[in-house]
């Protein structure tokens, strides 16, 4: 439990840096949706509620945002994926990876409309990054997780081998 909280203090501390480095010029991939979508499909639920409260809580703080905006924003993306879950019969990584790009499209259309001054103004033309940023997210999740599988397979046939 431990270490999946050092993950995720991790992964919002990358977000940061992400968003200040290629999230200025371009668009930047949003991982903590994918982290948390991750973990509360293959650990404890709570990750779904806790730690979409508290590291969209930090986000807030570290970026400037209205506090508590990204964790509704978060909250609601990640209730979304749970939605899905519901409908679908899926697992493995094709089903994490849609689950991630709904939880990224809902979590970003939230964020615009509640962080906005006032509150949904200019929704039209800030909404065009919302694709680019899903599809970027899928990408990297995409390889996350292949990546993790191939490490995964090495250390199996080692300890096989």
């Amino acid at each position: 439990m431990q270490v999946r909280i050092l993950v995720l203090a991790f992964t919002v501390i990358i977000q940061f840096l992400i968003e200040l480095t290629v999230g200025r010029g371009f668009v930047a991939p949003s991982l903590v949706p994918f982290v948390l979508v991750y973990f509360s499909e293959n650990y404890e639920k709570m990750w779904a509620v806790d730690g979409a409260f508290w590291s969209g809580l930090c986000l807030d703080l570290l970026l400037h945002q209205p506090p508590g905006s990204s964790s509704l924003a978060l909250l609601t993306g990640l209730y979304a994926a749970k939605a899905f879950r519901r409908l679908s019969s899926g697992e493995g990584k094709g089903y994490l990876i849609s689950m991630t790009a709904i939880a990224v499209l809902v979590s970003d259309t939230v964020f615009i409309l509640v962080a906005s001054r006032p509150p949904g103004s200019g929704f039209s033309s800030v909404l065009i990054p919302v694709i680019p940023r899903a599809v970027l997210t899928v990408i990297v999740g995409v390889l996350i997780l292949t990546v993790t599988e191939w490490i995964t397979d090495m250390k199996s046939r080692k300890v096989i081998g």
